[in-house]
């Protein structure tokens, strides 16, 4: 059982590498694409999607990872 929540976890990670190599990726087809001009604009909203999926990969990651809101607030009582 713990074999099979370690390999999730490097799965896990795996998947957070990826996202965070994807918005790289993105940023250097937009770079590359802006220096060929006006008439490469399909290719400057390839990279401009590669980044937005690399970002919310990311954001949904760290929504996994690190859950918020699932307990009530215990430090607050109703009076």
């Amino acid at each position: 059982m713990k074999a099979q929540s370690q390999r999730l976890s490097t799965r896990e990670h795996y998947r957070a590498l990826v996202s965070l190599l994807i918005i790289p990726l993105g940023v250097i087809i937009i770079v590359r694409a802006s220096m060929a001009g006006l008439q490469a604009w399909t290719l400057i909203v390839l990279g401009l999607a590669f980044v937005g999926l690399g970002i919310f990969r990311l954001r949904s990651y760290i929504q996994y990872r690190h859950p918020q809101g699932l307990t009530p607030d215990k430090g607050k009582r109703a009076k």
